[in-house]
């Protein structure tokens, strides 16, 4: 009966994991969306759901942590497979995690690409900067990590 209702609850909990990354997934799609059209509302408005998805996903995961150690296991991969182990046609949960993983894959492919319009919009707006300000082509410097960034007409407006 024991093993039953852990079952029961650690069934439960994966599937709100499953439903949290796709709202989150879905959420990071609608951001792109709204970057791509330069939507500051609708992109204001999916900010504030990807933080709550975050924040709910975070929580999810506190409680699936705290289920596993109320059972002797670790919290880690490695203990949810030992968990998986002992516990009887275990085959779904299994299942649910594995799609909890691959939308977070998910989730972190598509958060890269946000990211990545975000970067190319900055340096769109850099480089018309600089052409306003009447300098030609876009310098470009290296920082210490290797990558560059362009200098365009950043200069001290004042030292107190």
């Amino acid at each position: 009966m024991a093993a039953t209702v852990t079952q029961q609850a650690l069934e439960h909990l994966l599937i709100q994991e499953v439903q949290c990354t796709e709202r989150l997934l879905a959420c990071l799609g609608k951001e792109r969306t709204a970057l791509a059209q330069r939507d500051m509302d609708a992109l204001e408005q999916t900010i504030g759901e990807k933080l709550q998805h975050t924040l709910e996903l975070e929580q999810l995961d506190r409680q699936r942590e705290d289920l596993l150690l109320q059972l002797g296991f670790a919290t880690d991969a490695e203990g949810l497979r030992q968990c998986f182990k002992r516990l009887p046609q275990a085959d779904n949960l299994k299942r649910l995690w594995q799609q909890i993983l691959s939308n977070l894959e998910a989730c972190r492919n598509g958060n890269l690409t946000n990211g990545g319009i975000l970067e190319a919009s900055r340096q769109h707006v850099e480089q018309a900067l600089g052409i306003l300000r009447g300098q030609c082509g876009t310098p470009s410097l290296y920082k210490s990590g290797g990558d560059t960034t362009a200098d365009l007409g950043r200069r001290e407006l004042g030292k107190v």
